[in-house]
């Protein structure tokens, strides 16, 4: 293509927009008048409908698979969803599906959008503003000079003394705020930074914000210092201590409440002297990223409802280390691992530790990593094998137990341990098949019917070595070892590791959350998946009727099947009943 047909091809796609536009917008009633524009690739249109009229600008190049940057002139008046510069947020494009090849239609959506929301941000000016003050922080990231800071103490409306932290050897400085008796998190305490005094400050409403953003003054700091309490003026007064002669810097955060839900917080540096504010210094924005537990764990979808939970997990190895780490991201607060292997190199590829654990207790190890990865999260090692654990646990502050030894004896014997406890307590077995034949959770609890050695009956019910679940028929050599008989192993890839893993943690959190709930069952249940079992087959390992079987069995069903009719172990008698 020559570059005259090039140049002849833009002005096509503007008036193709442009057409567009008209046609969507004479379905609502919406007048169109082109406007003039000399910037290339960029339509301009004037909408009028029932009370007023919009300039607003698109660009019609928008090649990537995003709706096009739209804009309208600066507001005279503080606008929600539009910026101090006009900018209009139209779609925060999440679940978004545009089609390329219709390019003009896209474009008119776009602008159809902005109309509205223009329409609809006027309204809400001439009411109130409520929701301009709903996308406050956004405006406050977007004022000239902001400076990216981060919150570390909840923003929970109890006003109070904080610290700051500023980092000057940035390009751009950065602040850092932590509770008053706390120290920087790990982070970011390697910088060694100085402390400085800040206040924050809840009030129940702010007047607006300057619509031209280079006279954020003193202003907003007399705004915020008008709407104070008695005891917030209390803690003014120590924001700013005994009078010196030397001029400070100080931070005041304030947060206010959205229509929406939640509140907003924002932020100003400014200078004082003898006490009182410093007219003649320069006030600069902070814009708050807040790293806190409650505030990451509901953005980041962890369930608030779990955070008082406390669940035990017994084994921290291939599938263990899974169900820890799910566990923390689904929320729950405090989790004790127990077990008393070390890391090591064999576990590598199987685990999600790095290697600098080697030689490190597995659940030392385990609170290390998490603990820094998840705000909030208390993890508590316990490195002793189960056993020893169960003869001092105090089984009735638990929420859960979640066992992942895949050793069967054990197994068995922590069972029946369980049982004789008696607490109301769901528990978690959950093991691993060699090769890819398969994962399963077995969930029982500690008082009732339904136990672990329920599932080792023959047909006719009879007690039994084999596990009625098992995928592999017995007395076949599945171990393998790369070093002779103290490197032996079982052979399993990380896929069905973590697949199990994840399919353990939401049986135990369904009972959890069932408990939570008020309901009363406390039937035990069966949870499994199915592998293609090629690997195995490979190896010339014979399966079981019920690994062909279970691929069109539903859980509910071989549940039944498993648990149809208690064991000696734990069928209630009569006289007990």
């Amino acid at each position: 293509m020559t570059e005259s047909s090039i140049e002849a091809a833009v002005p096509s796609k503007v008036d193709d927009a442009h057409e567009a536009i008209k046609a969507i917008c004479g379905v609502h009633g919406i007048k169109v008048i082109r406007l003039d524009n000399s910037a290339p690739n960029c339509l301009g249109v004037e909408l009028t409908g029932a009370t007023r009229s919009w300039p607003v600008y698109v660009d019609c190049d928008e090649e990537q698979l995003r709706l096009p940057k739209v804009w309208t002139l600066p507001p005279k008046e503080p606008l929600g969803h539009v910026s101090y510069n006009g900018i209009v947020c139209i779609d925060d494009g999440q679940g978004l599906s545009l089609d390329p090849n219709r390019r003009a239609d896209i474009v008119a959506y776009t602008v159809l959008k902005a109309y509205y929301l223009l329409e609809n941000s006027s309204a809400d000016a001439g009411t109130g503003h409520a929701q301009f003050f709903n996308e406050l922080e956004g405006y406050w990231l977007h004022l000239p000079g902001s400076l990216r800071s981060r919150a570390y103490f909840e923003v929970d409306g109890a006003s109070r003394m904080v610290k700051g932290f500023v980092d000057s050897k940035l390009g751009k400085p950065k602040w850092y705020f932590v509770e008053r008796d706390a120290e920087l998190p790990w982070e970011v305490r390697s910088k060694k930074l100085a402390g400085q005094r800040a206040l924050y400050i809840h009030v129940d409403s702010l007047a607006l914000p300057p619509t031209l953003p280079d006279i954020l003054t003193t202003g907003f700091i007399e705004d915020v210092h008008q709407r104070l309490s008695p005891s917030q003026l209390k803690l003014w007064g120590e924001l700013f201590g005994p009078s010196k002669n030397a001029p400070k810097r100080l931070a005041l955060l304030v947060s206010v409440p959205r229509q929406a839900g939640g509140r907003s917080l924002v932020g100003v540096t400014f200078g004082a002297h003898r006490g009182i504010v410093d007219e003649k210094s320069l006030i600069t924005p902070l814009t708050m990223r807040r790293h806190t537990s409650l505030y990451m764990r509901e953005r980041g979808g962890a369930s608030l409802d779990l955070l008082d939970k406390h669940v035990v997990v017994l084994g921290a190895g291939a599938i263990g280390c899974v169900v820890v780490d799910t566990l923390a991201a689904a929320g729950v607060g405090k989790i004790t691992v127990v077990d008393h292997d070390e890391y090591s190199e064999d576990n590598v590829f199987r685990h999600l530790l790095e290697p600098l654990y080697i030689d490190i207790s597995k659940p030392v190890g385990l609170q290390m990593t998490l603990e820094r990865r998840y705000p909030g999260l208390n993890i508590i090692p316990v490195s002793t094998t189960a056993q020893n654990w169960l003869k001092t646990a105090n089984l009735g502050k638990y929420d859960g137990i979640v066992i992942a030894f895949g050793a069967p004896s054990i197994e068995r014997s922590v069972s029946r341990v369980l049982k004789d406890k008696r607490f109301d307590l769901p528990i978690v077995f959950t093991w691993l098949e060699a090769m890819d034949l398969g994962g399963h959770s077995v969930l029982v609890w500690a008082k009732g019917e339904g136990c672990l050695d329920c599932t080792y009956r023959d047909d006719e019910g009879m007690p039994s070595l084999l596990s009625s679940t098992s995928f592999l028929e017995p007395s076949q050599a599945v171990t393998r070892n790369l070093t002779g008989c103290a490197g032996a192993f079982v052979p399993f890839g990380p896929i069905q590791a973590r697949r199990t893993g994840l399919l353990a943690t939401e049986h135990i959190l369904s009972a959890i959350t069932a408990v939570a709930a008020g309901y009363q069952d406390r039937d035990p249940s069966y949870r499994f998946w199915v592998g293609e079992g090629r690997a195995a087959a490979q190896h010339g390992l014979r399966t079981t009727p019920w690994f062909q079987a279970a691929r069109t069995t539903l859980s509910e069903d071989a549940t039944r099947q498993v648990f149809g009719r208690a064991c000696r172990h734990c069928r209630v008698s009569e006289v007990s009943a």
